[in-house]
């Protein structure tokens, strides 16, 4: 049964300006706040709310003073202790609400080194959704009675972390009907949006432990080290260290499940280090997600030798 965990997406509204809050809630009165997926606030915009479908505030613009109160509110009146992960183009919010940041960077010519104006927030509503990853456990459980290395790709917004977060709670608390008891998994938590701070997203597992603002590379070795992990779980694999954690984990015989963004298979072999890990047979399993019947829609799920 699938149970969508909605009090995170209530803490959220509340804590935007009471215009912004007002109008959202009585568009969504209805169908409920529950589908909100995206918010967006720009400059001299018209406030936008992406749900089922997108929804345009034409009586709403939002002015400077309404933009700065969104900023005020949502990083607790305490811009600069964002400063960090800003000049990575988004910070994240207790709930792991991932909130993007548009507006005029300055760079050295190799990094972006200070923030000078923000023009626009664009909010990624996170959820928490128990029994999604039901209908894909199955195919990553291996008969040696662990799991295979499985790999979770999609566009972004298609529900990756969501996905990740469910696989994990279920492998972690162990499932009868599947007939495995549970596993000790290690939550990577690069940018806090898998386990977050919310009581109700919080709830991963009971053999499940969190390295919350680690690197997944010092993650990996910090949880064989200590933690005694049979499964390693991170969120967006990105650059040449973050495959370097997976190929590590995978030599000392830890499972790994993560995610990456892309389409299609095509697509990962194109690029550099995406490829060389598919090369290596890091991993076993990869799970191609969309949101055609809304986030979270598995497409396709193939085993790479079969490739």
């Amino acid at each position: 049964m699938v149970k969508l965990k909605t009090n995170s997406i209530h803490t959220l509204l509340e804590k935007l300006p009471c215009e912004i809050y007002s109008n959202i809630q009585k568009r969504f009165q209805q169908e409920g706040t529950s589908k909100i997926n995206e918010i967006r606030i720009n400059l001299f915009c018209p406030l936008i709310v992406l749900g089922n479908e997108e929804y345009i505030f034409e009586n709403l613009i939002i002015t400077k003073e309404l933009l700065h109160s969104a900023i005020r509110a949502l990083t607790n009146n305490s811009l600069f202790s964002y400063e960090r992960e800003i000049l990575q183009g988004y910070f994240t919010i207790e709930g792991g609400h991932r909130i993007g940041v548009a507006g005029k960077f300055t760079s050295d010519g190799k990094r972006i080194i200070s923030l000078n104006s923000i023009t626009g927030l664009n909010i990624r509503v996170a959820k928490s959704i128990e029994g999604i990853g039901i209908k894909v456990i199955k195919h990553i459980l291996n008969p040696s009675k662990s799991i295979y290395n499985t790999l979770i790709v999609s566009p972004p917004g298609c529900g990756k972390t969501t996905l990740l977060r469910d696989i994990v709670r279920i492998l972690s608390n162990g499932e009868i009907n599947l007939s495995f008891g549970g596993f000790r998994v290690v939550v990577i938590d690069e940018r806090s949006e898998i386990s977050t701070y919310s009581q109700e997203q919080s709830k991963l597992g009971t053999r499940t432990s969190v390295l919350d603002g680690v690197d997944k590379l010092n993650g990996v070795f910090m949880a064989i080290r200590s933690l005694n992990p049979q499964i390693i779980a991170m969120d967006e694999l990105g650059g040449p260290q973050d495959y370097l954690a997976v190929a590590e984990a995978s030599k000392m015989g830890v499972k790994v499940i993560a995610t990456m963004h892309g389409e299609n298979l095509h697509e990962l072999k194109k690029r550099t280090y995406s490829k060389r890990v598919l090369e290596q047979n890091v991993f076993e399993k990869v799970i191609f997600l969309s949101s055609k019947d809304g986030p979270g829609t598995v497409e396709e799920i193939i085993t790479l030798g079969d490739k």
